[in-house]
């Protein structure tokens, strides 16, 4: 079977149960393997000509295209594609668009998550797409149990008749940001993920989109926890964004900025993909969470001082 991958998640997710895609989009670097593979995407301001004007291109939009001899070179009997957000990979639309254009016996398949019970089922719906569904399974099988390893390891908050017992702390509010320039909160599977690593996600809700929050809101909720990992931003480039965030803006009286609770998140690694790797993101939360709990989160992560990205550390 061959398959083929318009976003970066479905290729993380096809390489893991087997079939690494034999074409990829612009923004696919994971697993290495697919670094070598036929680019099939790209961005319509790199073309040299109005994008409706070339006959290889098989469908776009004002953001991306889609290179339609490269897919037909593919003839792959699966394309893997996404309709989360139009704005940060090619969306399914235009996907379909250019296999009936091109006349192409594939099947396509959205990789659509609203939440994590959705990034879950993915790993089902994509392995019966490119006929590995016992890999599916197992890999199923292996997240879940991650999942439970952390929900059993986090304090969670009891009652004594009615009451809260004290031995059991509240959970640690938290806020994970994706954009600081604006501030914007991520939503969809990054609630459930904080809910699970022993957090209060009270800024959006789970299978919410990713939205604007003021400073004002951010105040009222108090943040014990914030992280940062904007969008297609890498540790360094978080760890710049969250510096920046607290120079230009007066939160030092957040509680997370009080006590040095600020972290800056790679975000392409755990934010922004809803990929089987939603559970390293788990992961990474819990151990900045409840340090205390969890080990080392990684050099994926970075503490984050109130000054300048000098005065930050990591480990």
């Amino acid at each position: 079977m061959t398959v083929v991958s318009l976003f970066p998640s479905a290729t993380e997710l096809a390489a893991a149960l087997g079939a690494t895609p034999a074409a990829v989009s612009h923004q696919c670097d994971r697993p290495p393997a697919v670094e070598d593979r036929p680019t099939l995407t790209g961005l319509v301001r790199d073309l040299d000509a109005d994008p409706a004007d070339l006959d290889r291109v098989a469908a776009h939009d004002d953001t991306y295209y889609l290179d339609g001899d490269r897919l037909a070179a593919a003839d792959p009997d699966a394309v893997l594609t996404q309709g989360v957000c139009a704005v940060c990979a090619l969306d399914a639309g235009l996907a379909r668009r250019a296999v009936e254009r091109l006349d192409l016996d594939a099947a396509v398949l959205d990789v659509h998550a609203d939440d994590l019970a959705d990034v879950l089922a993915n790993v089902e719906r994509v392995g019966e797409a490119v006929g590995r569904p016992a890999a599916a399974a197992a890999l199923r099988d292996d997240l879940d149990a991650r999942i439970d390893a952390v929900a059993g390891a986090v304090p969670r908050p009891t009652r004594r008749l009615g009451q809260h017992d004290p031995s059991t702390p509240p959970a640690r509010r938290v806020a994970v940001l994706d954009w600081t320039d604006p501030l914007r909160h991520a939503g969809l599977w990054v609630p459930d993920l904080i809910r699970i690593a022993g957090g209060e996600a009270g800024l959006v809700a789970a299978g919410e989109r990713s939205r604007k929050i003021g400073l004002d809101e951010l105040r009222a909720f108090d943040p014990e926890v914030v992280v940062i990992g904007p969008c297609s931003a890498d540790v360094g480039e978080a760890q710049r964004a969250a510096a920046d965030l607290l120079e230009r803006e007066s939160i030092g009286d957040v509680t997370a900025v009080r006590d040095g609770r600020v972290y800056a998140m790679d975000g392409t690694a755990y934010l922004n993909r809803h990929s089987h790797r939603v559970v390293d993101t788990l992961e990474a939360l819990a151990a900045v969470i409840h340090p205390d709990r969890f080990g080392e989160y990684g050099e994926k992560v970075r503490r984050v001082g109130s000054g300048a990205v000098g005065n930050s550390t990591s480990g």
